[in-house]
């Protein structure tokens, strides 16, 4: 059974990393149910889930650097990478949540939220939510104190 939800999330981008899918798909329940609800998409069992990761077009998802993790409070982790930045992966019980910044193969840059659920050590569903970064409209401009808000 795994230990937290951060030591699922470095399991998991361990397989990821290394290409091994055969062990992603051992992290995944057989009645594994990942959803995305902007495109209306249902993927089920682990060998579909797999199959999209291994053919995702113009890169393989690989290149979250555990090791660059530190740890902010006390059950969130942060992590820095090239591809991925997770920004926050916490959970409590069974149920977690993970928020990552990732580089589309056009250059674009994307939010992607899962709200997830484990049963012991595998991961039983996925949500996932995905939204492109966006310039900060001017109108908020007296309202905020982000200084690292695009325009």
């Amino acid at each position: 059974m795994a230990k937290s939800h951060e030591a699922f999330f470095q399991r998991m981008v361990k397989v990821l990393n290394d290409g091994d899918y055969a062990e992603y798909e051992k992290l995944l329940s057989e009645d594994y149910v990942e959803e995305y609800p902007q495109s209306g998409e249902v993927i089920k069992g682990p060998k579909n889930s797999r199959a999209i990761r291994e053919n995702y077009p113009g890169a393989p998802l690989v290149g979250v650097d555990g090791t660059s993790a530190r740890l902010a409070g006390t059950e969130a982790r942060w992590v820095m990478t090239q591809t991925f930045t997770s920004v926050r992966v916490g959970g409590s019980g069974a149920t977690g949540t993970a928020a990552l910044l990732t580089n589309y193969p056009d250059g674009s840059r994307w939010w992607v939220v899962v709200m997830y659920e484990l049963r012991g050590d595998r991961l039983v569903r996925g949500t996932f939510f995905f939204a492109p970064e966006f310039e900060a409209p001017d109108w908020r401009k007296p309202y905020r104190e982000n200084a690292n808000a695009r325009s």
